[in-house]
């Protein structure tokens, strides 16, 4: 496993990327749809819940096989800033899906109550999630004015998504780098494991 190869402080840092990446990459998917059913929200949901729940068990996994181990903590407990981070990154998630299943008369005032945790992008946000809901550009342009903002990527793009993705994009681009200064390292490191095998097996028994 990944755990084995690494020292601990890079198994920490790696957790950390990959959780990170992970969440952005799964939103990325979400947003590409070109509509989600009330029925469709509530399955992605559990989802969500499902996926997070494996992240946070990630920093911990494996870590009863060691022996002799008697610290509870170490053992059982992911990092508090890791526990945050994924939370925060997910939250972001469960909350655009949770609009996504709130019946149009009620979105405005539900998406009042959770803007603050959607981000800066309001209006790009819940342009994407009323594009999710399948509504119509006269329905969403009835939206922006409603909520006074100024719904400036209806009228620069076709592509209601494009702006979060682009974002998205962005992260998903350092995933690949980061993929790849981690497969380099991990090679270094087999190489060096098998030089050391090598100098043990060499010298003398006696």
């Amino acid at each position: 496993s990944v755990r084995k190869l690494l020292p601990s402080v890079y198994f920490k840092s790696f957790c950390d990327k990959f959780a990170r990446n992970f969440a952005s990459l799964y939103q990325q998917s979400i947003v590409r749809q070109k509509r989600i059913s009330e029925a469709g929200t509530q399955q992605l949901l559990l989802d969500v819940y499902n996926v997070k729940t494996l992240l946070l068990k990630l920093p911990i996994t494996g870590n009863r096989s060691k022996k002799g181990d008697d610290d509870g903590d170490a053992t059982t407990t992911a990092p508090a800033m890791y526990v945050r981070m994924v939370q925060k990154d997910f939250s972001r998630i469960e909350i655009m899906l949770k609009l996504v299943g709130t019946p149009q008369d009620m979105l405005m005032d539900v998406f009042k109550v959770n803007k603050a945790s959607l981000g800066v992008s309001h209006t790009e946000d819940l342009q994407i999630v009323m594009t999710l809901k399948g509504m119509k550009r006269s329905d969403q342009q009835a939206m922006f004015d409603r909520l006074g903002l100024e719904a400036q990527a209806l009228n620069s793009t076709n592509n209601p998504t494009a702006a979060i993705s682009s974002t998205i994009l962005m992260a998903s681009q350092s995933t690949s780098d980061v993929a790849a200064k981690m497969n380099s390292d991990l090679s270094q490191m087999r190489q060096k494991m098998d030089q050391f095998r090598m100098t043990l097996s060499s010298k003398p028994s006696g």
